[in-house]
């Protein structure tokens, strides 16, 4: 049974809040305990939306739900029945083992509910501590309202409106009061997994054998004292077939460009040199910039300039392109590339399918909007978002920030299919790079994000650490498991491994425990090969690791990608 829930897993809760109310219904018959199962659930509720860890609970949590959840957000008709339902939840989460190891112990919670019973009664008579739902659910009842009525629902609250109906309106003046004075919620920060970063050779090694650095560092050089732009800002057509061929790129397109933007790969580094910061106009001319000639030797702070230019980049793409369109429902590729960089965070690095994060953005705009646009868009803005995101990741596997392969898996690709509510779903995969994941994680930094350190989940109960690695690259997560059974003795380590796997059936999280149980030498062994004997006997497929797919297949250099963009196969520097 799951206890641990990830942010916005809803259905997965109700899933499991159901199979433990019944089995609370079936323990509170066997032990002819009386308790009212819907406060039982409410008192569940409360835990979800506090920290999402069922089998947690300090006497603070109880405190917290009978002083202000109950008070606040549970219709109580009487509330003599909310301590007995609370007292019987802890004997049932206590009987069946289901408190994680760092949960007060059962005695003291009990305590915690007769000390807090006075603030319940209290806070349920004093309708000002409601809140709006349930204001007037309270209202409905007083008034014998069927709540399941939509028609008597609305007369009531037209007469109450009117002022015909006799409700509390000093209270409810107060809970409307204290709805406009609260802030809004902001977005729930993603947790992510503590991931081990590579060292100082690795990103001087990785930084100087950036192919896109040289190429820029060679185009700044070019430049010199300057070249002669266009009123639009553009290099005009003799310049840009010099630069060109000196850098050795748009060999299909020189003999036919008219202008420089008919030279995509040329066109493309002078907008990422402007984002970088390494060139600028200046009265008709484009320029070197003087403060950033030392760092062109310098490769890493290099590197992570030009990396964070990239959304900036991409902003001028979408922009001027022939259409006119923003690139999707004016979602920017500077507010929407943090998105892939947070999902591949998530992940340890990655991979994560591509089609993932098109649809992460199309929620995302969707929520902004208010409704669902994906039906809205036409043909091209799709196409101009699929050009722009291409452009982008060729840009960044070019400076060396991201691997790009493909999924040839049919089963993986009629999954993205429904990903993609479309028939030929990309079947690109994204993984960030050492030097890739250097430079996010630095990012979120500065961004306020809590990024952990590895070893930082050491001391969390298993289920936690298990949940918030199951989706994680396999290496970060076992580093992170070994871990976790070094900071406790053996013998802790393997009891609540046992404990956990005897309840457990998530086959991810199963596989982590018994990966974890091979980390604790012999005995640990000894204890994973009776799990898997007891999967085997009853049927079920013994787990494996996490991601049991094909590996995803390097792309074909030879495939040319769609759209009027430079790619990382055409852009190489010269010599």
């Amino acid at each position: 049974m799951r206890l641990v829930f990830t942010p916005g897993d809803d259905q997965g809760y109700a899933e499991a809040r159901g199979r433990l109310l019944e089995l609370f219904s079936v323990w509170a018959r066997r032990r002819r305990v009386e308790a009212d199962t819907t406060l039982v659930a409410a008192a569940v509720d409360y835990k979800y939306a506090r920290d999402r860890r069922l089998g947690r609970w300090t006497r603070a949590h109880v405190a917290d739900a009978l002083g202000m959840w109950f008070p606040r957000k549970v219709t109580v008709l009487d509330p003599d029945d909310v301590p007995p339902a609370f007292h019987a939840l802890i004997d049932f989460l206590d009987e069946h083992d289901l408190f994680d190891p760092q949960s007060a112990e059962p005695d003291a919670l009990h305590r915690q509910v007769l000390d807090s019973t006075p603030a319940l009664h209290d806070g349920i008579a004093d309708e000002r501590n409601y809140d709006l739902g349930k204001f007037w659910g309270v209202q409905l009842h007083r008034h014998g309202v069927d709540p399941a009525d939509p028609y008597a629902v609305q007369r009531f609250l037209d007469r109450a409106a009117a002022g015909e109906t006799d409700v509390d309106r000093h209270a409810l003046a107060e809970i409307m009061r204290r709805d406009a004075e609260r802030p809004a919620r902001p977005d729930w920060a993603p947790e992510l997994p503590p991931v081990p970063m590579p060292g100082a050779a690795t990103l001087v090694e990785a930084a100087e054998a950036s192919e896109a650095l040289e190429l820029l560092r060679r185009l700044t050089h070019w430049v010199r004292a300057g070249r002669r732009i266009t009123s639009d800002g553009r290099l005009d057509r003799a310049d840009a077939l010099d630069l060109a061929a000196h850098l050795q790129l748009d060999h299909l397109y020189r003999e036919a460009a008219r202008t420089s933007d008919d030279l995509p790969e040329v066109s493309l580094l002078l907008r990422w040199a402007r984002a970088a910061r390494l060139v600028r106009p200046v009265q008709g001319r484009l320029v070197a910039v003087k403060s950033a000639g030392p760092l062109l030797n310098r490769p890493i702070e290099l590197w992570r300039r030009v990396f964070e230019a990239v959304g900036r980049l991409g902003d001028s793409l979408g922009g001027t392109d022939v259409f006119g369109a923003p690139s999707l429902f004016g979602m920017s590729m500077s507010q929407a590339f943090p998105m892939l960089w947070v999902a591949l965070y998530s992940a340890g690095g990655g991979p994560v399918p591509l089609e993932h994060f098109h649809r992460h953005v199309r929620e995302t705009v969707n929520s902004e909007a208010g409704c669902v646009v994906d039906d809205l868009a036409g043909d091209v803005e799709q196409r101009l978002w699929r050009r722009d995101v291409t452009a982008l990741l060729d840009a960044c596997e070019l400076l060396g920030a991201i691997e790009l392969t493909e999924t040839l898996d049919p089963d993986e690709l009629d999954d993205l299919a429904q990903v993609a509510h479309r028939d030929d779903p990309d079947p690109t995969v994204v993984a960030l790079t050492p030097m890739g994941l250097w430079a996010v994680h630095e990012y979120l930094l500065e961004q306020g994000v809590h990024v952990p350190a590895p070893g930082e989940l050491a001391d969390e109960d298993l289920e936690y650490l298990c949940v918030r690695m199951a989706g994680v690259r396999a290496e970060v997560a076992e580093t992170e498991l070994a871990g976790w059974v070094r900071a406790r003795p053996v013998g802790a380590a393997l009891r609540e491994l046992d404990r956990f796997l005897r309840r457990c059936e998530v086959p991810a999280q199963r596989a982590l425990a018994l990966h974890a149980l091979g980390e604790a030498g012999p005995a640990g062994r000894a204890v994973a090969a009776r799990h898997r004997l007891h999967v085997a006997d009853a049927g079920a497929p013994v787990p494996g690791p996490s991601w049991t797919g094909p590996a995803p297949a390097p792309r074909d250099p030879a495939a040319p990608r769609t759209g009027p963009v430079a790619t990382r196969h055409h852009l190489e520097p010269a010599g």
